[in-house]
């Protein structure tokens, strides 16, 4: 009997020990998953990448002057843009009569924009160079700059949309349904655009470059980067690169607006629109009215002509380049678009 009464009072104070620290009680865990998160596997085709680089060290090299005991900084030397090579595939009829903003997707396809009076469209020509469909954008919006958010949806700049009802801004895309499902309206008329990935950063005439997420739509401002119209932009790793075809420059900012580098050369570049990247960061532009392709470095500091009238270009106006395919689109305003073979070393 003592030794059942022990063991009573033993699992009596186990029992109120649980009790009170609350061992008993069922634990419920809920999940709420934010909505913006649903939209993750519609605007991101990756979460980023990782890239592993040696680079000499930041610190200045130092030489020894022999007839001096001090010592002296040589700076270390920025290498120059070489071995460049491009070779005209074929001309492509673009069916754009002012074609402002090119690209091409995963599948080799093409899409161009036509900018032409009343009658502005974005085309679509297959792999093939075949015209595949035309998407009509004359009316309330219009057609300049095209880029790609993912494989099914494009957003289209109005550029200058003048008459009744005419709205100003980007107008959001759909591939699939081959309409307009969004507009997003803007303080100006808006030219160049890109997709940095996680939002679209757009040239507004006369205001400072605007950026708008790709989850919510929320605007902000990149401050010091006021353009005219006709301006493009262009991204790569944390800068922004665009044109000024006003002032004849291509400049480089930080997203916070700190200026980087300008350059400036009319003996080179004059009225510089299209701009795009390569996978090391080289800028190749357009000059609309010397009619040539400039590569510029990353640092601003080193350029070289690629191309020009002598290769046929005739009124170029915008640029893309496939990294993957090392496929580089120079479009003209003759209908006519110049896709060439590129190899940067």
């Amino acid at each position: 009997m003592r030794v059942i009464q022990s063991k009573v009072t033993e699992n009596d104070g186990r029992l109120q020990s649980m009790i009170k620290h609350k061992s008993l009680e069922n634990v419920n865990i809920q999940l709420t998953i934010d909505y913006k998160i649903k939209n993750i596997l519609t605007f991101v085709n990756t979460f980023g990448k990782i890239l592993i680089k040696k680079t000499s060290s930041d610190q200045p090299n130092l030489k020894i002057n022999k007839n001096r005991k001090d010592l002296v900084q040589v700076p270390n030397k920025l290498q120059p843009i070489n071995n460049i090579s491009v070779a005209l595939e074929q001309k492509i009829d673009t069916s754009s009569k002012w074609a402002r903003g090119c690209t091409i997707t995963r599948k080799g396809e093409f899409f161009f924009t036509d900018y032409f009076n009343s009658n502005e469209k974005m085309v679509k020509l297959n792999a093939q160079c075949n015209t595949e469909y035309i998407i009509q954008l004359s009316s309330p919006y219009s057609a300049f700059d095209v880029e790609f958010i993912n494989d099914n949806t494009v957003a289209v700049t109005t550029g200058k949309s003048v008459g009744f009802g005419k709205r100003r801004g980007i107008s959001i895309v759909d591939l699939t349904k081959r309409n307009v499902t969004k507009f997003i309206d803007l303080p100006n008329h808006t030219y160049g655009i890109t997709f940095d990935g996680i939002s679209l950063i757009c040239c507004v005439e006369d205001r400072d470059l605007h950026m708008i997420s790709s989850i919510d739509y929320s605007i902000t401002t990149v401050p010091n980067t006021v353009l005219p119209w006709f301006s493009y932009v262009s991204t790569y790793a944390c800068k922004i690169f665009f044109t000024n075809p006003n002032k004849y420059t291509v400049s480089c900012c930080l997203y916070n607006g700190t200026p980087v580098w300008e350059f400036k050369d009319e003996n080179l570049l004059k009225t510089p629109c299209g701009i795009t990247v390569d996978e090391k960061g080289n800028f190749l532009v357009v000059g609309r009215d010397l009619c040539n392709v400039l590569i510029i470095s990353s640092n601003g500091k080193y350029t070289k002509q690629i191309l020009n009238k002598e290769d046929g270009l005739r009124v170029p106006t915008v640029i893309f380049l496939d990294k993957i395919k090392k496929q580089l689109l120079v479009t003209s305003d003759q209908k006519v678009a110049y896709p060439y073979r590129i190899s940067i070393n």
